[in-house]
């Protein structure tokens, strides 16, 4: 203790000695072992991003059996699904001739009523009305066939006396037009294989396509399925960097115990492959 002179008092001021018993300042102590001390020094960033390696590559593998279960559980549904479907299973978008063939229908429908009425609108509006009227007999043929029912008689009549009367019609309002027999009996045959292969083709795809939701489901397996393989892939990718890392940390350790401790390269080698083991752990390590 130094004392100092103020006039009546005395004050005792501490004085520290490094390295002067348990009452000093002691430098920082140093890792009492060699991986200690490569920790502490030239290994402390390779520790560093090799930890942050295998942390990615953890939260990949999660991401990845995460992906593995969405793709099992969207596969699971698509199978319920299809198993409740009574159709086909030709793609949902098919439908999408529907209306096409509903439009069809309707135009030349339109040929066969526009001499037969004196509006335009008129004759329009009673064409939709007959596409309708086709288009819903081919759907209750269909759902008949969906049922696994038989096709009733008389639904095929109705739609053969249906094509026959819109024909009658459409040959009327061309010759009308056109005093060309030949001309009017060509067109009209020509709208009637239109009209016909029209409501063939809404049965038929009705029948033979998948539901919306049938559809659906096929995305959503193909979406999971794409989801699985790129989580997949980048866990391998972050798998090999890890290993790289992990690799490079060893082999760092194993040249520090070499040159800065002076071991054995057998004993050398022994540790740093434990060390790496513990820092730098392998899958399923």
């Amino acid at each position: 203790m130094t004392q100092i002179d103020s006039g009546s008092e005395r004050i005792r001021v501490p004085v520290y000695h490094p390295g002067n018993g348990s009452d000093g300042l002691r430098p920082p102590s140093t890792p009492s072992t060699p991986e200690g001390r490569f920790l502490a020094g030239p290994g402390k960033p390779l520790s560093r991003h090799a930890t942050e390696m295998n942390e990615q590559k953890v939260a990949a593998r999660v991401r990845a059996q995460g992906a593995a279960a969405a793709l099992d559980h969207a596969a699971s549904m698509a199978s319920e699904r299809a198993a409740r479907h009574r159709g086909g299973e030709r793609p949902w978008p098919l439908r999408l001739a529907i209306p096409l063939a509903v439009t069809a229908e309707a135009v030349t429908g339109f040929v066969a009523m526009e001499v037969l009425v004196s509006s335009t609108a008129l004759a329009t509006g009673l064409a939709v009305l007959a596409a309708l009227v086709g288009a819903g007999t081919a759907g209750i043929i269909a759902n008949r066939r969906l049922n696994q029912l038989p096709v009733p008689a008389w639904a095929r009549i109705g739609e053969v006396i249906f094509v026959s009367v819109l024909t009658l019609l459409r040959f009327d309002s061309l010759y009308t037009q056109s005093p060309d027999l030949t001309a009017a009996a060509g067109g009209a045959v020509l709208a009637a294989l239109i009209s016909a292969i029209a409501l063939l083709a809404i049965e038929e795809v009705v029948v033979e396509t998948d539901t919306f939701s049938v559809f659906l489901g096929r995305l959503a397996v193909r979406y999971r399925r794409w989801q699985r393989a790129r989580a997949a892939a980048r866990l391998a990718r972050l798998q090999a960097r890890a290993e790289a890392a992990g690799q490079k940390f060893q082999r760092h350790f194993v040249d520090f115990l070499l040159k800065a401790e002076g071991f054995p390269l057998p004993e050398g080698q022994q540790r740093a492959a434990a060390l790496a083991a513990a820092r730098c752990p392998k899958d399923g390590g």
